[in-house]
């Protein structure tokens, strides 16, 4: 159910959970001041408690309380990227960050986020977890109806504008004294070339014994629907085929419209919707072109397909 940014604060500040919308996806936000809202947020979405939380803050000064000390770099990063679809994972002070956030890690992550409603909620609540608003291991909710089909149509959702980018934040953390990318997002490597001198290294959920950010666990972003990731389509027939209004594919598919295949932003944006979509219509298997550039944003859509993917035919 919809609701205004004044209910949204009051169920916030009495311990409540409400589903946020953001730039990148919707959130599923509760006060870092009521741990028994941000474990119900686990709760709700059957995320296990080994998978830290991000923290969301109006501005890049409120996180001084909640770290012991800030990186060479975080000036330049928040300062050019702030608000917006990047977040930092930087040492915590265990005694200002609840364990559960932090899933038992010295480390928290921040991000300071761009939609307008979101930020005139933080500035009445203060500082909100918000993991994304789905089912853990599911498409993220870039949508209301998405919000409703997980949590139900009672559930608290705070209207407003929808979710410009439609894929998560792109998450740094600063080791060996260089920052490397942990979760591919919004933001592409080559994004931060001008603002660090170097583009960050990628580095994926094997390089830690746990998990520091969210998305690190090897199948997510998944429907129910089988996904099988191809770049060449003669042999098909028959078959239902995500992908692009610009490329042609053989005659007896069905083809459902991912975006043209030179526009990422485009692809990025409909990307969860359209995998939900699958799910909607009890499509029970899909081809997917992943025939697509190795390269900035595409390279972050290939990372959700080949997750959403994991442990299928590919």
């Amino acid at each position: 159910m919809y609701i205004s940014i004044d209910k949204a604060v009051e169920f916030l500040k009495a311990g409540e959970v409400v589903a946020v919308p953001t730039e990148t996806v919707y959130g599923l936000a509760a006060s870092l001041e009521h741990p028994e809202a941000i474990k119900r947020v686990y709760q709700l979405k059957g995320r296990p408690s080994s998978n830290p939380l991000i923290i969301h803050v109006n501005n890049a000064d409120e996180i001084n309380k909640y770290v012991t000390e800030l990186p060479d770099g975080f000036s330049l990063l928040a300062n050019a990227f702030w608000p917006g679809p990047l977040t930092l994972v930087l040492p915590a002070n265990i005694d200002a960050v609840p364990e559960i956030v932090r899933a038992g890690l010295h480390t928290a992550a921040f991000r300071v986020p761009r939609h307008l409603l979101a930020r005139q909620l933080l500035r009445l609540t203060g500082p909100l977890v918000m993991p994304s608003a789905n089912l853990s291991g599911t498409p993220s909710s870039t949508l209301i109806d998405h919000v409703e089909q997980d949590f139900g149509s009672d559930f608290p959702v705070l209207e407003g504008a929808s979710c410009a980018i439609g894929l998560e934040s792109t998450i740094l953390v600063h080791t060996h004294g260089q920052w490397q990318i942990i979760r591919q997002g919004a933001l592409a490597a080559r994004d931060f070339e001008g603002i660090l001198g170097y583009q960050p290294h990628v580095s994926g959920p094997e390089s830690y014994t746990a998990p520091l950010c969210p998305g690190q666990l090897f199948r997510h972003y998944a429907p129910k629907a089988k996904l099988m990731l191809r770049k060449e389509f003669s042999m098909a027939h028959g078959e239902i085929i995500l992908g692009f209004s610009d490329k042609k594919y053989p005659e007896g598919n069905r083809i459902i419209n991912l975006g043209i295949s030179s526009n990422p932003s485009e692809i990025a944006e409909k990307l969860y919707k359209t995998l939900r979509s699958l799910d909607d219509n009890h499509i029970s298997s899909a081809l997917v072109d992943i025939d697509l550039p190795k390269t900035g944003l595409y390279l972050t859509i290939l990372e959700r397909l080949y997750k959403a993917a994991a442990g299928l035919d590919r």
